[in-house]
């Protein structure tokens, strides 16, 4: 078994421009970290017009453009999602799992079936904070010593593994102790139904 954490990047709020992923053992030691910049195929807005973007992108519109689009990327997204020795981890990850839905329904290809567990919903369960919270607000508060370039894929993955790594060990759990007492960090993906759609490739 090993654990697949994984983060997406939109250039709008819904068109994926990179997916990000960290992978790893059962003991959280690093054996893969990629991030994989696609071409969105629209425009990078981050914020309404006239506000200041409250982030930034890694990357910049015009290398986004020089990569390939979701399509091309979907078969080996869709292997590491899929693959049965992978246990999947995300913060906030039903957002993601909707992300992927859009971009499937968006290119006319098969969602993907797919469960995984969100680590911002752990943080919250764990420590009984007020409200859930941002990556960055928790990589703070659990003492993650660590520079991140938040909203690059791989590092928000990169962090989320180090996030659940400290909950592990300082809770003392292994996986199955962890599947038993939080199963409600546990979200499945819910697939739309399949329908006939034009690709929308706006520039």
């Amino acid at each position: 078994m090993k654990y697949l954490f994984f983060d997406i990047e939109c250039s709008n709020g819904h068109d994926i421009c990179s997916f990000g992923y960290c992978l790893t053992d059962e003991k959280f030691k690093i054996i893969k970290k990629e991030d994989i910049v696609i071409n969105p195929e629209s425009k990078i807005v981050l914020s309404k017009k006239g506000e200041v973007a409250k982030i930034h992108l890694a990357y910049s519109q015009e290398y986004f453009n020089k990569q390939n689009p979701f399509d091309f990327y979907y078969p080996k997204i869709k292997k590491l999602l899929t693959d049965r020795k992978h246990v999947l981890f995300g913060h906030a990850i039903q957002s993601d799992f909707s992300y992927l839905n859009i971009a499937c329904g968006r290119y006319n290809l098969p969602s993907i079936e797919m469960e995984g567990y969100d680590t911002q919903k752990l943080h919250h369960l764990i420590y009984k904070t007020p409200h859930i919270e941002s990556l960055e607000k928790i990589v703070e508060e659990l003492e993650i010593e660590k520079d991140f370039l938040y909203h690059k894929s791989s590092e928000d993955a990169h962090a989320t593994m180090l996030v659940a790594k400290r909950i592990f060990e300082e809770y003392e759990l292994d996986f199955a102790t962890f599947k038993d007492k939080y199963s409600d960090c546990l979200v499945k993906n819910v697939c739309p139904k399949p329908k006939e759609k034009n690709i929308s490739r706006n520039q």
